[in-house]
C-alpha cells in the first residue's frame, strides 16, 4: 500500500508539473487547452461471470463492500464540444457473495498444516467468495459537452494489479474427485485461496457523465465493463470467465 501511495503521488506531479511551467500563459489559453482535476469516490459492482452460469443455482447474499478510488485526471479541450482525457488512479474492487453451486469445477483444501488435503473437481453446495484487489486503473476517454454543465464520456481502460484477494470456503456438500463422475467426497467445510493466479492486467470499456456543480466542484457517474477475464483459461481451479464489472459513483475538485 506504502508503493501505491508513492505511485499516485508521482502520477499527480506528473500531471500537475505542465501547469506550473505553463504559468506564464494567460488564463484565457489555459482554459482553452488543459484542465485537471482531483477525483474520488468509490466502486459499486462485482467480478462476475456474464451470463451467470448454470452451475450457479441461487445467490443467497451479496456485499459490494467499501471500494474506494482516488486519482488525478488531465483533460485537453479540442474545441467548445470536444475533448480528450485520461484519469490515473488508485483503486480497490471487490465484494463478498454466498451462493449455493451444483457441479462448479473448483480446487479446495480441507484441513490444515501437514494433515491438509486438496482436492480438484466438481463441487455441489454452498460456495462463499471474498474478493478485494487493488488496481492501477488508467481510463482513458473521448469527452462531448452538449451543454455548459454536462460532459458525456465514451473511451477505455487498462487496470495493474497492485495487490489482490480472492479466497472462500465452501460447505454443506460434497466434491466429486477428479470430476461429474469421481469419488463423492463429503465437505463439512474446506477453503480457497486463488489470489496469486488473478491476472496483472486487466482492461475493458469505460463510460459516464460529469455535472458540474460549481466552478470547482464536479459529480462523476461511470461504469467500467472488464473484457478479459480475471483467470487465465489454464486455470483450473475457476471454470468460467469472470469479469470486473463495476459503476462508479464520486467528486471532483477542479485544479
Amino acid at each position: 500500500m506504502k508503493n501505491s501511495i508513492v505511485t499516485l503521488c508521482c502520477l499527480i506531479s506528473l500531471f500537475l508539473s505542465p501547469s506550473l511551467c505553463a504559468q506564464e500563459d494567460t488564463e484565457s489559453e489555459k482554459s482553452l487547452k488543459f484542465h485537471y482535476r482531483i477525483v474520488a469516490g468509490l466502486n459499486i459492482g462485482g467480478l462476475t461471470p456474464v451470463p451467470l452460469p448454470d452451475n450457479i443455482r441461487k445467490i443467497k447474499t451479496f456485499d459490494p463492500t467499501l471500494n474506494p478510488y482516488i486519482g488525478v485526471e488531465g483533460v485537453y479541450t479540442l474545441n467548445n464540444k470536444w475533448s480528450v482525457g485520461i484519469s490515473p488512479r488508485l483503486q480497490y474492487k471487490g465484494m463478498k457473495v454466498k451462493n449455493e453451486v451444483m457441479y462448479l469445477h473448483t480446487i479446495i483444501q480441507m484441513g490444515e498444516g501437514a494433515e491438509a488435503s486438496s482436492f480438484e473437481g466438481a463441487f455441489s453446495g454452498t460456495n462463499y467468495t471474498e474478493v478485494k484487489n487493488l488496481y492501477l486503473g488508467v481510463p482513458f476517454f473521448v469527452q462531448f459537452t452538449p451543454k455548459n454543465k454536462w460532459h458525456c464520456r465514451l473511451g477505455g481502460y487498462v487496470g495493474f494489479l497492485l495487490n489482490s484477494k480472492f479466497q472462500g470456503t465452501v460447505s454443506d456438500g460434497y466434491i466429486r474427485n477428479g470430476g461429474s463422475l469421481g469419488e463423492k467426497v463429503q465437505v463439512t467445510s474446506a477453503s480457497f485461496d486463488f489470489a496469486k493466479h488473478v491476472r496483472t492486467f486487466d482492461c475493458g470499456l469505460h463510460a459516464g457523465a460529469i455535472r458540474d456543480l460549481g466552478k470547482r466542484i464536479t459529480i462523476d457517474a461511470s461504469l467500467e465493463w472488464g473484457l478479459r477475464s480475471a483467470f487465465p483459461s489454464s486455470f483450473s481451479g475457476i471454470s468460467f470467465p469472470m469479469y470486473n464489472i463495476y459503476a462508479q459513483l464520486g467528486l471532483g475538485y477542479r485544479l
